[in-house]
């Protein structure tokens, strides 16, 4: 994680509540995992497509409501290793990395796929300190 990363991180932590603070804790372990996922963010929105939630990850990329993804549902798409990696990384609870992904993910697909995208560079690759601060200013107003 560069320092960019960190200090925002470690400023989010000090604005947010608790939930707030582990989604924040999450967040750049899941922005380094999608960039390192076959096919980045591409990749992964293909994986949830071929687990049968084409539909969600639409919504998800589509002006409108975000349909929600259940924990169980994401297990199942991001497997184990992807999970487990997550766990480590951020010190949290498997059921916290699912739980916090759950409600993340929808808005970082949606983030990444909004008509004044600059958060995906011409590789393809998240930029985590762009997508971060939107996040995270998002998690603050909440």
């Amino acid at each position: 994680m560069s320092l960019l990363n960190s200090v925002l991180a470690n400023a989010a932590s000090v604005m947010l509540r608790d939930k707030q603070k582990e989604q924040a804790t999450l967040l750049p372990a899941f922005l380094q995992a999608v960039n390192q996922y076959p096919g980045g963010i591409n990749g992964l929105l293909e994986a949830f497509k071929q687990g049968g939630l084409g539909a969600v990850v639409q919504s998800w990329m589509s002006q409108g409501e975000n349909l929600p993804i259940a924990p169980t549902q994401l297990q199942q798409v991001l497997g184990n290793n992807m999970v487990t990696d997550l766990v480590s990384k951020t010190g949290l609870s498997q059921d916290s990395v699912l739980n916090h992904l759950s409600s993340l993910l929808p808005v970082v697909v949606d983030k990444l796929f909004s008509q004044n995208n600059k958060i995906l560079n011409e590789s393809g690759q998240v930029d985590m300190s762009q997508m971060m601060s939107t996040v995270l200013a998002l998690l603050a107003k909440k």
